[in-house]
């Protein structure tokens, strides 16, 4: 695809037709987003301008076809004519010609001689001459153009309707391009060398020059010191200054060109304006508002001993305030979290008070209990399976009452120890389960090993491994199907808790697999240590 078709425009477009189709491309293909249409775009834009640039110069330079095209091939007396037949004579040396006054103000010029050269021209009557040879020394010396036109154009009105001499469209661009790259070059410096104040001041003068008062001018200038703002560090200060210098202002829909720099520097702003409002949060040490104690726990360096004891009197409100702020950073401002000592924002859950989950636990454990009593009973007691079933589920009632009873008080025995837990859990928890709902090693751990020696028990080896594998199923697979509706939570609470929503697809799976290999080895190989924990 050659470069008018990607820019749909006709071989014969001239430069401006060029330049408004790139910018109205450059609008859909962004370099964070499709890098290599972007950097297809580029080529082609560059190409196109080569071409156009090429055959302007070749229409302005064209010259009349020579004489020698005209005479007819077969005349020889014509030919004749055009042939020199005299004697060659001697070589004479070249006389030297003298230079003008003005090629002699020219030679040897730089930025400092030219302000005094420009009144020997004008004293001299040669004022034109010189600003010519003027612009041609600025045209053949490119390490010299951008000093030599800037002075130009703010004494000599270069680049503006009312100068006094012309140039071509080629000489023109040429000159708007070094001097908007001698602009930014300062610019930049300035930025980099965190010279705001010094930048402002600049960026000011540079704004009020005559010539970028030119529509287009100052156009080309807006977008080189939007695309400079881009690509450096700055202040909220000073975005803002520099928009009241170009009138910049999305409200009234003066905005520059490209738009999508432009969204990205004003989301950047207000990405700095929250950060330094953060900042500013951290300083009122004495408030007791809900947004600064928020802004303390996310934001502030802070020992776990700190976080406990920040966190022990938070309320409803302060946990919301810690959900909206770590929400906002998490969807608005994720490059804010880079800068946070903590990389994970929702850390802070594993400090809120644990919502109660005993009808759940209970109705889960006694299932469970009951499912593994009653494969006890058929091995042990020989039981029919329904005498055994309704034994089981007598007998995993009261074991889950009493589990109950026994996991209220370890919960609020763990509770005292919260430092000591969450010191063990950050340590010696995989950081792949550092994630919602957060598991602390010694409140959670404790109560898992007494179900699991319970399952030991009764079953061996397999009734453990078939609750550890349940469990880490649970926790490791994270896809779940449907969803409980409120109606029926509200209707059947208890069954609620077993529906499928709430464990992953191979958790059930798992468990009818392990049931039917129990019940095998009961039946084929009933002996220690697969169905029984202890031999005999």
């Amino acid at each position: 695809m050659d470069c008018w078709t990607l820019l749909d425009l006709p071989d014969d477009a001239d430069e401006r037709s060029i330049k408004r189709s790139y910018a109205k491309r450059l609008k859909t293909t962004r370099p964070d987003e499709d890098a290599e249409g972007f950097q297809r775009l580029r080529e082609a834009y560059e190409r196109a301008l080569q071409l156009a640039r090429w055959r302007e110069d070749e229409t302005d330079d064209g010259c009349a076809e020579p004489v020698a095209a005209a005479l007819p091939g077969d005349n020889l007396q014509a030919w004749s004519g055009l042939v020199e037949m005299s004697p060659p004579l001697a070589s004479m040396p070249a006389a030297a010609v003298a230079p003008t006054p003005t090629q002699a103000l020219l030679k040897g010029l730089t930025l400092e001689n030219l302000p005094q050269r420009w009144p020997e021209a004008q004293a001299r009557e040669c004022a034109q001459d010189f600003q010519n040879l003027l612009l041609e020394h600025c045209c053949k010396h490119p390490e010299q153009r951008a000093p030599l036109v800037d002075w130009a154009v703010r004494h000599l009105d270069w680049l503006t309707p009312w100068q006094s001499l012309s140039m071509s469209e080629t000489q023109q661009r040429s000159l708007v391009d070094a001097l908007l790259s001698y602009y930014r070059q300062a610019l930049e410096e300035q930025l980099q060398a965190n010279q705001e104040r010094a930048f402002l001041a600049q960026l000011t003068q540079y704004s009020e020059r005559p010539w970028l008062q030119i529509f287009d001018h100052r156009l080309q200038w807006q977008s080189t010191v939007l695309i400079l703002l881009n690509e450096q560090q700055w202040s909220v200060p000073l975005f803002e200054r520099v928009c009241q210098v170009f009138g910049w202002d999305e409200q009234r829909g003066a905005i520059p060109e490209p738009a999508w720099i432009w969204q990205q520097l004003v989301q950047r702003c207000e990405q700095e304006a929250f950060y330094q409002d953060l900042q500013n949060k951290l300083q009122q040490e004495h408030s007791w508002a809900p947004e600064v104690l928020a802004a303390q726990l996310l934001a502030k360096p802070l020992s776990p001993r700190q976080q406990r004891n920040l966190t022990r009197g938070f309320t409803q409100n302060e946990w919301q305030a810690c959900q909206q702020l770590a929400q906002t950073l998490t969807w608005r401002f994720p490059q804010l979290i880079e800068r946070l000592p903590q990389s994970d924002v929702f850390y802070w859950q594993k400090f809120m008070p644990q919502p109660s989950t005993t009808g759940e636990t209970w109705v889960r454990a006694w299932l469970g209990i009951a499912l593994a009593l009653t494969l006890f009973f058929i091995q042990e007691r020989h039981d029919p399976p329904l005498h055994a079933a309704i034994l089981a589920a007598l007998g995993g009632w009261l074991a889950a009452v009493l589990g109950l009873l026994a996991l209220t008080a370890w919960n609020a025995l763990a509770l005292r120890m919260l430092d000591l837990d969450l010191w063990l859990s950050e340590r010696l928890i995989p950081k792949s389960l550092h994630r919602p709902p957060y598991r602390r090693l010694l409140r959670h751990g404790i109560p898992f090993l007494a179900l699991l020696a319970l399952f030991a028990s009764l079953l061996g080896l397999l009734g453990m491994l078939t609750y550890l594998g349940f469990t880490l199923i649970g926790v490791l697979h994270h896809k779940r199907i449907g969803q409980v509706s409120e109606a029926f939570r509200l209707k059947h609470p208890w069954l609620s808790v077993l529906h499928w929503s709430h464990f992953s697809p191979w958790q059930p799976v798992f468990l009818l697999l392990m049931v039917g290999v129990i019940r095998a080895c009961q039946v084929f190989y009933p002996a220690f240590p697969l169905t029984r924990l202890l031999p005999g």
